[in-house]
């Protein structure tokens, strides 16, 4: 039983309804190339200008659209050839004909495509930013004059910062006519603008698609691939897709040599079917005509696509070994390019593996690639075979794969959770499981330095530190703990402070923690609040611990000095001999910020001291005073009211 295989064999970028197929061009100007440019057989009623800038009204031949004007589009040939010539036209005030060519002994009752490749001169930028576009109306007339196509114009094409050639065309059928005029007319009115370059008129034959399906499966783009030794028939069948146009077609099979440029007609090869004996190095090809009697003029016929026959060849495989290494848990996408070898023909592969004891096809691994998913470590060779159509086996790719044991680790930290401010941390607890050397671990992670974790630098929340083995090893599994870094806790050194027996003073530590615990020394009202009232009997030394919830400390002391009452003298002998000769106070050093005035009796001050560190001696400016009766006023911060009081002075 035959298998009939429908080839495509190529995208159709013109295709239109009516039109999928395309026969050779009957006219096919291009305007020849800058060493022989050619107007072809065309007229026009525009004034060639060939040397100088255009005006309205004329045109040149050149290979670049700025030749026309300098200020226009920088565009060379819609090919690309740098040499090639197009049409440059700068449109007159008036309607008129870009171009005209008359094309006689065309086919009765046959579908044409006329097109040509158009692109507007002008920049955007030109004639105040708003050029006129042009607008090309296509015709056919016949030699009458008369219209014989439907109306078709390009429509404006306007101006692009990128310019490009844009294709324009239109389908007509002769009926019972077989010469004709073809025309492209300037369609809008002149001024600034409306200029244009053009480029490959075209005017060939076409019709629907013509499919060739051919009995074989081995079918490779627009190859059909066959072994030396298989003499059996090929039958390739042309069909064309719309019914109305085969119901008068002819049909004529033609063949080339590979390499030769010209197509020869089949003798009697004039059915939709053609069956032939695999002959090496061939192309074949139908081509139709709309009617059987048109049959005889080759430019009145469409073409089929063309396929090649060509004898599988065949291939020398691959020798050389592409070699890596995965660890167990991992895979190896391996991904050779396709086999490409001239006349290899369609191939089809398989996987194979050799464990060590041979190679070994890997069960439904049938495919150009392969994903290697090892299920043990060990040393493995993988090749990828081809097959051909002809059952030829040979080897495109070997790989050979490595697959590692992990190399596992445990990580412990003594603690996990540490002050912004404490020491450093020295890192144990790593460990590498299966290492059968004298392989070290190493540590990282954020504030981690040659061993020590170092909190102020990780910095407050929680971080997460690492034990793997040394980066140059392979296949590892890095271990991992967190560990939490909190605030630190900031206690202020706390000023001593005084007082008097039987007062009381409130303890003002600044500090952000939560949680305190004062040393059990007496006198305070309570020893877990932050600011507690202090009433010792005597001096006291009180020792605070302040905290946080997360555990961090700090310890700062305060002393609080008790005073004795003082005892203010009431009289002192300033004669010199050595004996109460000043008004000596004792204790009242350390009473803070003490302020001492004397008056006599009339008011007059005559001694004032910020301080006692040095007594009076009963003098006033340098001179003594006399026997007399003298009166004082005392402060300081830790009395509640001043002294005051007489004192004598005696000799």
């Amino acid at each position: 039983m035959a298998i009939w295989v429908t080839i495509a064999l190529s995208e159709r970028t013109m295709a239109q309804q009516g039109c999928a197929n395309y026969g050779d061009p009957i006219i096919n100007i291009t305007f020849g190339t800058n060493v022989d440019p050619e107007f072809g057989a065309g007229t026009t009623t525009y004034i060639r200008n060939q040397n100088g800038q255009l005006n309205d009204g004329e045109y040149k031949l050149g290979n670049n659209i700025n030749q026309g004007r300098g200020s226009w589009q920088h565009l060379p040939d819609h090919t690309g050839d740098q040499q090639g010539m197009m049409l440059i036209v700068n449109a007159g005030y008036e309607a008129g004909e870009f171009y005209r060519i008359r094309v006689p002994g065309l086919c009765e009752d046959t579908h044409f495509r006329f097109s040509a490749w158009i692109a507007n001169a002008n920049r955007p930028e030109e004639c105040g930013g708003n050029p006129i576009p042009p607008n090309v109306r296509f015709v056919i007339e016949d030699l009458a004059g008369n219209v014989v196509s439907l109306p078709y114009a390009t429509g404006n094409v306007f101006p692009s910062a990128t310019p490009g050639w844009q294709e324009y065309g239109f389908e007509f059928e002769t009926g019972g006519q077989t010469d004709f005029e073809l025309v492209l007319i300037n369609e809008n009115p002149g001024g600034c603008g409306n200029d244009l370059a053009m480029d490959d008129i075209q005017f060939r034959p076409c019709g629907p698609e013509i499919m060739l399906n051919i009995d074989q499966p081995f079918i490779q783009g627009d190859t059909l691939f066959f072994c030396e030794d298989d003499i059996r028939p090929i039958a390739i069948l042309g069909e064309i897709a719309d019914e109305g146009y085969a119901a008068n077609a002819g049909f004529q099979w033609q063949t080339r040599q590979n390499g030769q440029a010209e197509w020869l007609d089949l003798p009697n090869e004039n059915g939709n079917t053609l069956q032939i004996t695999p002959i090496a190095n061939r192309w074949y090809r139908i081509s139709a005509a709309a009617h059987v009697n048109n049959l005889s003029n080759q430019l009145c016929r469409i073409l089929s696509d063309s396929i090649y026959i060509a004898p599988v060849i065949p291939q020398v495989g691959r020798v050389d070994t592409e070699q890596s290494a995965i660890c167990e848990s991992a895979n190896a996408s391996l991904a050779p390019p396709e086999f490409v070898g001239h006349g290899a023909g369609p191939l089809t592969y398989r996987w194979l593996i050799d464990e060590g004891d041979g190679d070994h096809a890997i069960p439904d691994a049938n495919t150009p690639t392969y994903l290697f998913e090892p299920e043990k470590t060990g040393h493995f060779i993988l090749k990828r075979a081809a097959v051909n159509i002809c059952g030829d086996f040979f080897y495109t790719h070997t790989y050979e794969i490595d697959v590692l044991e992990t190399i596992h680790t445990s990580f412990t930290l003594p603690q996990s959770s540490i002050c912004m401010d404490d020491e450093p941390l020295y890192l144990t607890g790593g460990a590498i499981i299966n290492n059968d050397g004298n392989m070290e671990g190493v540590y990282g992670g954020a504030g981690v330095v040659d061993g020590y974790f170092y909190p102020n630098i990780a910095g407050i929340g929680e971080h997460t530190l690492t034990f793997s083995p040394p980066d140059d090893v392979l296949c590892t599994e890095p271990s991992r703990v967190e560990i939490t870094v909190h605030d630190t806790v900031y206690l202020h050194p706390m000023e001593n402070m005084v007082m008097l027996p039987g007062q009381t003073v409130t303890l003002l530590p600044q500090t952000n923690a939560t949680q305190f615990n004062w040393s059990d020394q007496p006198g305070l009202d309570n020893y877990h609040v932050q600011y507690p009232v202090a009433s010792p009997s005597e001096t006291t030394t009180y020792t605070l611990t302040a905290g946080n919830a997360a555990g961090c400390m700090k310890t700062e002391t305060v002393t609080i000095k008790v005073l004795q009452n003082i005892l203010v003298p009431n009289s002192f002998t300033p004669n010199g001999d050595g004996v109460n000769d000043a008004w000596e106070i004792d204790g009242l050093e350390d009473y803070p910020h003490v302020f001492i005035q004397v008056f006599n009796r009339w008011g007059s001050l005559v001694f004032s001291a910020k301080g006692y560190t040095v007594p009076w001696y009963g003098q006033f400016n340098g001179a003594s005073l006399p026997v007399a009766t003298y009166y004082y006023t005392l402060s300081s911060d830790v009395l509640e009211q001043p002294l005051s009081g007489s004192v004598t002075i005696l000799k």
